[in-house]
């Protein structure tokens, strides 16, 4: 009976951490890089810079360590716009799109800002 017990345990504590794992779900940038045009893409990234607020939505420029990403008219409150300081992580998703040879996030679902250490990342003059 400890061993059926310890089974359904050990069973139940896997299935557990699979769910966590997929609502995670966040892109590293190499398969964001990866993904097709018109691929939903989940990421998460830091705020390096934004538009401003207008009509319900904002563009921002964000960037980890790896890549930088163009998310185009996210939707969000003038109170949420506000916390999109420099270095702000947040995850967010949509579809990868390309506009006029720019690559982008189009028709944002979800966004919300996460817990963590801020990155600003260094510019290179190229």
């Amino acid at each position: 009976m400890k061993k059926l017990l310890s089974a359904v345990l050990v069973l139940a504590l896997a299935l557990a951490l699979c769910a966590f794992a997929a609502a995670e779900g966040s892109m590293s940038y190499a398969d964001y890089a990866a993904a097709q045009i018109d691929d939903e893409v989940t990421i998460t990234a830091y705020v390096q810079a934004h538009q401003d607020w207008w009509d319900g939505k904002v563009t921002i420029y964000a960037a980890d360590q790896d890549g930088a990403y163009f998310l185009y008219e996210v939707p969000m409150s003038e109170e949420d716009a506000a916390k999109l300081v420099p270095g702000a992580k947040f995850t967010a998703t949509g579809f990868k799109s390309e506009w006029s040879g720019e690559v982008e996030i189009v028709d944002v679902s979800s966004f919300e800002f996460v817990d963590g250490d801020a990155y600003i990342a260094e510019p290179v003059d190229v």
